[in-house]
């Protein structure tokens, strides 16, 4: 098997290949969301999953590109549907261009992905793949049809970080087992870590959405309430804040600077705690399925970047 250096530079080359295109407005908006930054998280997970199974170099590489692709298709379309001006800082790709180019890169981007794995033979690996956009689509149409209801329960919320976040952490895991022929009780276990640590990166990232700054978060602090969206922290300032639940009535899009800073103020004041707590309590139930694995160096990896990846503080 290849170094996991080696592995991750040819996810690269594949993404920059994949991504170029003859049509020159695809071509640039592709490389433009490719160059934002990104940590390839994904697919640092296929390969280190893949390790569970024997190696099929090729089936990994195309996996975790297809993935990392899936994923830049989301934030696109997200960053359409929120109306963000900024994407880690850069301008986003509807801002940049114009509304249907943004579209059309999000589906080019996802059609490129299934035409990566195309030629793998193996029937469960593609019924789960697709599967899995099924339910990326089905977030970003909940997220859609969320936006400033400030009804939203604790269970919704739940389901749409799964869709937006875990569940491509989850097939980033399945599938790197997948890939490589894992047996059943470990890609069981790999799929339960994925999903599990998504959850707990997910609410984290809320938090800091509210705790963390602007050169930090690459967006406006507060982005979440400013787009209309109820996370955890809010939602568990509620619970012990009245007047932030009279004050959450006034929500609409373009409110006044001072009624996003006294909802900033108000959830930083009773919401973080119990937000952070739940977040650890999935941290905690990823760490079980992972210690369920054989005991190996990718194993100890997944363990350090689970920790890193759940106690964030910017």
């Amino acid at each position: 098997m290849i170094t996991m250096n080696e592995s991750i530079r040819s996810v690269e080359s594949l993404l920059n290949e994949v991504i170029s295109d003859n049509h020159s407005s695809l071509n640039e908006a592709g490389k433009h969301i490719l160059t934002s930054g990104g940590k390839r998280i994904r697919p640092y997970f296929v390969l280190l999953a893949g390790t569970f199974g024997s190696a099929d170099d090729d089936t990994l590489i195309r996996t975790a590109t297809a993935l990392e692709i899936i994923h830049m298709a989301s934030l696109v379309h997200d960053d359409y549907i929120d109306n963000s001006a900024k994407r880690r800082g850069v301008s986003a790709v509807h801002e940049e261009w114009n509304a249907p180019v943004a579209i059309q890169t999000g589906h080019y981007l996802l059609a490129s992905a299934l035409n990566l794995i195309s030629g793998i033979d193996n029937q469960s690996y593609h019924q789960y793949f697709a599967d899995v956009i099924l339910e990326v689509c089905y977030g970003e149409f909940a997220q859609m049809e969320d936006q400033f209801n400030t009804a939203v329960s604790f269970t919704k919320y739940l389901r749409r970080i799964n869709r937006k976040t875990a569940i491509l952490l989850e097939a980033s895991c399945k599938l790197g087992g997948l890939s490589t022929g894992a047996a059943d009780k470990e890609i069981y276990h790999l799929g339960k870590f994925g999903h599990f640590m998504g959850m707990s990166f997910q609410i984290i990232d809320d938090v800091l959405d509210y705790t963390s700054n602007e050169a930090a978060l690459g967006k406006p602090v507060g982005s979440d309430i400013r787009n209309g969206h109820m996370t955890l922290p809010l939602m568990c300032a509620v619970k012990h804040d009245a007047q932030l639940s009279a004050l959450l009535a006034e929500l609409h899009a373009g409110q006044s600077e001072d009624y996003f800073r006294q909802v900033i103020e108000a959830v930083r004041a009773a919401g973080i705690t119990p937000a952070l707590d739940i977040s650890a309590a999935y941290a905690r139930k990823a760490a079980a399925h992972l210690h369920e694995l054989p005991e190996t160096p990718a194993r100890a990896k997944m363990q350090e970047l689970l920790d890193r990846m759940t106690r964030r503080t910017h």
